[in-house]
């Protein structure tokens, strides 16, 4: 795999980035970018180092090299978060057989002091806890929760009720809404409309978290349009492939949250689950004309992790999180024949650009956070950036950033969460398939930017969301799009 090379302002970097250049030219994963510009302008070798950057993405190794070993910071205690970052974890280990559909509890908001729910018809109120389960009656009027110092207590008014009670820790206040058909319960929380049954509890900080509790199937409804976007008819098969997916990614990850008091987040933490406002006609088809469908391995739900858009190849599961691997999340090409499935994404292929003290300030300020030990004295100036490691599918796996005070290393994990994007440290780098190089004063040496070129947005493990709409594009239908994505699963309807 190739580093982004580096502007040494002399003949021989000229020459090197020359080769670079024509390299590009060559490479099937650089092809989008023009390279005749590139050698319109060979004399400068500072603007030469920008082109090549921003002219050849990574060019993914055929045969890749054995995953190396977590790297570990210098001067990071073995114990330190950095060794062992947070991953996913789940429950879909065993094989299932579901005679029934299940129900999901989703959590929609936490640490509240404070929750308003709104009757979309009527609202009927149910109290469990220690003293037992009993209804508190139903009411057409707003219900309101509120939490002070872990002393709870709901309030409700209308003409047919008018009460206030005092609610325990270990109390969980149930809000259904009254509909002649218990399948099509609503209520309203944030001037939207919610499909289940609404929970209400003190979470694990003592304040107030406000979850949901539905059928698999209403909660997909919520899921898959704000996952895979606005389907057109001949998008129809990526969208099924999208509801087997993300209700496969349900049931391996049912109980993830446990701590928390639900199944999952609704939320870019696990899948975006959105309000009936947000549902559209396609996407319901999708998950109605797959009910009950589910991605398996050894007869269990596959871990079926999706993201925007691959590059050009996705990723072993290693590779984004310090997880044994899985036969079905393997790194491959996302192609059969004929250029990527993801080449028309807007994501495909980018770059950034970073102020060397921007890009130092970024690594000062979330490093920590995410479990890297820096230097006592700090980094200090800028010297340089560069990638001393890839993985399996040539993204980043260790990245050295160093300055006059010290330097640090960034392992795969914490990467996109340290650089952030350039001029945009509210969000994370789009990926970790990207070269990366200082360009530098040619009379000083000093580093005046960094300059990145990279392929795809997200982790890259499982489905590349985008690759699955072009496979739509080309007439494959959702099994074919899921076998490419998860290779040796099966695919059974459960219920």
């Amino acid at each position: 795999m190739m580093r982004a090379a580096r502007v040494l302002g002399s003949t021989r970097a000229g020459g090197r980035l020359r080769r670079a250049v024509i390299a590009c030219e060559r490479s099937a994963v650089g092809r989008v970018h023009s390279v005749d510009a590139a050698r319109a302008i060979l004399g400068a070798a500072a603007i030469l180092a920008l082109l090549a950057l921003a002219g050849c993405a990574i060019v993914p190794a055929e045969r890749a090299p054995v995953p190396p070993p977590q790297p570990r910071p210098a001067g990071t205690p073995r114990s330190s978060p950095a060794t062992h970052p947070p991953a996913p974890s789940g429950s879909g280990a065993q094989p299932v057989s579901l005679d029934f559909e299940p129900r999901i509890d989703v959590g929609l908001a936490t640490d509240l002091d404070s929750v308003v729910v709104m009757p979309v018809t009527r609202l009927a109120l149910h109290l469990s806890g220690p003293g037992g389960d009993h209804s508190l009656g139903e009411t057409g009027a707003a219900v309101t929760v509120h939490n002070a110092g872990g002393r709870w207590s709901i309030n409700w008014t209308d003409v047919d009720a008018a009460g206030a009670a005092p609610l325990t820790a270990a109390d969980t206040l149930w809000i259904s809404g009254v509909e002649p058909d218990p399948t099509a319960q609503r209520l309203s929380w944030n001037g939207k409309r919610w499909r289940g049954l609404g929970k209400l509890f003190l979470g694990p900080r003592g304040r107030l978290t406000l979850a949901l509790r539905l059928p698999l199937e209403a909660y997909l409804l919520g899921v898959v349009p704000g996952e895979i976007g606005g389907l057109s008819p001949a998008l129809l098969e990526a969208g099924r492939a999208q509801a087997v997916a993300a209700r496969s990614y349900t049931l391996f990850y049912r109980g993830r949250r446990g701590a928390e008091g639900f199944d999952v987040y609704g939320s870019v933490e696990d899948q975006v689950y959105g309000s009936v406002e947000s549902e559209r006609e396609l996407a319901t088809r999708c998950v109605t004309g797959t009910r009950g469908e589910v991605a398996l391995s050894q007869g269990a739900p596959i871990r079926a992790n999706y993201y925007s858009t691959c590059g050009g190849i996705t990723a072993d599961v290693w590779e984004a999180w310090p997880n044994d691997p899985l036969a079905y999340l393997v790194s491959h090409r996302d192609r059969d024949r004929g250029e990527d499935y993801c080449a028309t994404s807007p994501l495909y292929r980018w770059r950034e650009t970073w102020a060397p003290a921007e890009l130092i300030s970024n690594v000062m300020k979330y490093a920590p956070q995410q479990g890297i030990v820096l230097p006592a004295a700090g980094l200090g100036e800028l010297t340089d950036v560069v990638v001393e490691s890839r993985s399996r599918s040539g993204r980043a796996w260790q990245l050295r950033v160093r300055g006059t005070l010290g330097e640090v290393r960034l392992p795969a994990y914490c990467i996109r969460q340290v650089l952030r994007r350039g001029g945009n440290a509210m969000a994370i780098l789009r990926s970790n398939l990207f070269k990366i190089a200082v360009q530098r004063n040619p009379a000083t040496g000093r580093a005046v930017a960094v300059l990145a070129s990279g392929a795809g947005s997200g982790h890259g493990v499982g489905m590349c969301q985008t690759g699955a709409l072009g496979m739509a594009r080309a007439g494959r239908g959702s099994d074919a799009i899921l076998r490419h994505y998860y290779p040796g699963i099966d695919l059974k309807r459960l219920y």
